[in-house]
């Protein structure tokens, strides 16, 4: 993945309940090493794809409004943050699969298309453990993906599956025994969500802060039932150069055993990675910005979109003054706007 979207996670966009990550949350940086060096220049769109579709109602509206009188450069730093398209993340909370059903409608009627980002395994976040959500069993993970392919049904929509679910058995945050059930219900979590007609179905893989070399992920991603989808999400919650996550992205494609495309996470990678001597430094690091603005087919090989799966709204975790993981912050949020216009 809150006061205003339930969901403590990772992102904002959950559901409107009053005034999450989200995602959020970030563990999958967690205790990872960062390139800091900039990445080449991205290339230019080669031709005009689908819009994706923003939330028209969510708490950073609000926060800007409070501060319009007070503080009015950083109340249109949080509308434009707020306008932005970026994930809606379910949980395991209740109602959210009518927000989902809600969401794919009204993108559907928007000729737009929403990012939904699945987020309930059982011994969810173990190696992060700000997000650790209530207790979940096989059974009922299995149920709960049958509901969440109901709510998406025949939509064009683009699904994140799992942040994290394979980082923490490859960081060996989870028993053998948990780790082979993760593996299952990830392939079943595939399967479900990727015969869906019209969804375009990603797993999660990491980012290179975790994995420098991807050709350690190519076993595991197949064992996780990366074939039933399109491909696979990188840089989830993270920070790492968009340039470099491409070229990492493309490489992991090139050593797969069957064809893959990628989307990369660019919510909060406008200067790289943190590498001060706070930690972790996966969690609401000072000095960052924005990444670039999500937009589907930007361009590189292999790379079907640049997303904002995080809300960049959101918070990771109770560090450097933050709420707790998924809670709205709209100062951390105004923050990385202004650095991205620096």
């Amino acid at each position: 993945m809150t006061t205003r979207r339930w969901l403590r996670p990772r992102s904002r966009r959950v559901l409107v309940l009053a005034v999450t990550a989200v995602a959020s949350l970030s563990p999958i940086a967690a205790c990872a090493p960062a390139p800091a060096a900039p990445p080449p220049a991205s290339p230019v769109p080669r031709t005009a794809a689908p819009r994706l579709y923003a939330d028209p109602v969510n708490s950073l509206f609000v926060a800007a409004a409070h501060l319009a009188g007070r503080d009015p450069a950083e109340a249109a730093e949080l509308r434009a943050i707020a306008r932005t398209p970026a994930g809606f993340w379910a949980a395991g909370q209740p109602g959210e699969m009518q927000m989902i059903t809600q969401v794919t409608r009204a993108a559907a009627r928007d000729h737009s298309v929403p990012v939904i980002v699945a987020y309930n395994l059982p011994h969810r976040d173990a190696c992060g453990k700000f997000s650790a959500g209530a207790p979940m069993t096989a059974p009922g993970y299995k149920r709960w993906i049958g509901q969440l392919a109901a709510a998406i049904g025949a939509g064009d929509d683009i699904v994140i599956v799992e942040p994290d679910g394979l980082v923490d058995i490859l960081r060996h945050c989870l028993s053998a025994a948990q780790s082979k059930q993760r593996y299952l219900l990830l392939g079943y979590a595939m399967k479900v969500l990727g015969a869906l007609p019209h969804a375009r179905v990603y797993l999660d893989a990491g980012n290179p802060g975790l994995f420098k070399n991807p050709s350690v992920l190519t076993g595991p991603l197949d064992k996780a039932g990366l074939r039933y989808g399109a491909g696979f999400s990188a840089n989830v919650a993270n920070f790492q150069w968009t340039g470099i996550v491409v070229s990492w992205s493309q490489q992991l494609e090139g050593d797969l055993a069957s064809p893959a495309r990628a989307v990369i996470d660019t919510s909060r990678n406008g200067r790289g990675p943190y590498t001060g001597r706070d930690y972790p430094r996966w969690c609401n690091p000072p000095g960052r910005a924005l990444g670039p603005a999500p937009r589907l087919d930007p361009g590189p090989a292999g790379i079907d979109g640049y997303l904002w799966i995080k809300d960049p709204g959101a918070s990771d975790g109770p560090c450097h003054g933050g709420p707790a993981a998924g809670q709205d912050w709209p100062r951390y949020a105004a923050a990385l706007a202004s650095a991205s216009r620096q």
